[in-house]
Order: C-alpha cells, then structure tokens, then sequence
C-alpha cells in the first residue's frame, strides 16, 4: 500500500502513463468563466485577503484550513440534493499491482453521507512547499485514484493549495495540466473564488 504523500509527478507520470500538458481546454474554461461576485461576497473576500495577508507566513496547516480555505468554502455552498463537500475522507483503489491510498483534505462528490463519485479534490493546505513533499503530486494521485474509480470518461478537477499560492488542476484520460499560481493575498482571490462557484457549474452541466 503506498499512499498519497509518498508519490512523485514522475513516478505517478511513469507508473501510469499519465503525460503533463502546458494546459487543457477544460481548465482553460475553468478559469476563463463568467461566474458574477454578488456585493455581500466581494466584501467578505476583500476581509479574508487581509486576514490572509496579515498571517499567512505564521500560520499552520489548520489555521489556513479553519480561517480562511473553509470559509471560502462555505461560501460557494456545494451542498445540494445531488452532490456535497466531504472533509478528510479516504481514496484507495488497486490499480494494476499498486495499491493506493490516502486522505484527501476536502472532496466535491455525489453522496448523501459518504462519498461515491468524486468531481473535484482540494488537497493540501500546507503553509509552504518546505512543509510537504511535492503537494502537487499528492493532489494529482488523489485526482488519478478518483478518476479509477469514477470508472468514466469525464475530468476530475482538483486545486493543490501551498499557503498563500492556489494551482488548479484538470486531469482528462491520461492528460493533466497545472495552472500557474494564483496569489490569494491579492486581487487574484477574485479569480480563485469564481473558480470555486465554476465548479457548481461545470458538475451540474458536465459532471452528473
């Protein structure tokens, strides 16, 4: 059993044939959307950016979860009769003669109170790259694990967070790209926080 924290791009890339691409055209119109900001939320997030200014370099992995990921979150509001947000839930399947396993920050899935069919992983949390491996690894194998068991043809979506630094992920068959980084700390939180509602979109019209 190997689980998520102890892989590499390059071992998940060799082992399962996976290929990085400069980008795709699914996290192209991810990021590229025309989700609207309503007033009440710019005022929020104009809060959390500096809340997350002022302690981002002295928080730890919980406090950037409980302060302001969550509350991002929370937002968006991803509970609905069809799918929900799920928190620290394990991902393992055997595929070929690798077992994988893990736990996976936070999952978008369809489920009432266990999750079944995973759109999207958020992982990591981590206040710097120092403090973790290679974070965008251990998204992209949770992403990969969900894709097995998905069983479809459809993208798994997935943002690898690294204190104050989002990278958006798309994985598509055996193709996965890596955004740039998006800087929370400035007015990039807007972009970041129209991907979140996106992600509404894109399982209700792509994903269901």
């Amino acid at each position: 059993m190997k689980s998520f924290n102890r892989w590499t791009q390059d071992e998940i890339e060799e082992k399962f044939g996976l290929n990085q691409q400069k980008t795709l055209a699914a996290l192209e119109e991810w990021l590229n959307n025309n989700e609207t900001i309503a007033d009440s939320q710019h005022q929020l997030l104009l809060k959390l950016c500096e809340r997350l200014q002022n302690f981002v370099s002295s928080w730890n992995e919980e406090e950037i979860k409980m302060r302001f990921i969550s509350l991002l979150i929370d937002m968006v509001d991803y509970d609905t009769d069809k799918y929900h947000p799920y928190f620290e839930r394990s991902l393992r399947a055997k595929i070929g003669n690798e077992q994988i396993s893990g736990v996976v920050d936070m999952l978008i899935a369809q489920g009432k109170r266990d999750p079944k069919r995973p759109f999207f992983c958020l992982h990591e949390y981590k206040p710097s790259i120092s403090s973790s491996k290679d974070p965008t690894a251990q998204t992209l194998i949770a992403m990969f694990v969900a894709q097995q068991l998905n069983q479809n043809d459809k993208p798994v979506y997935g943002i690898c967070v690294v204190g104050r630094l989002w990278y958006f992920i798309l994985l598509d068959k055996h193709e996965y790209a890596v955004s740039l980084a998006y800087d929370a700390t400035k007015d990039e939180l807007f972009d970041i926080f129209k991907a979140l509602l996106h992600v509404k979109t894109i399982i209700e019209t792509k994903l269901l």
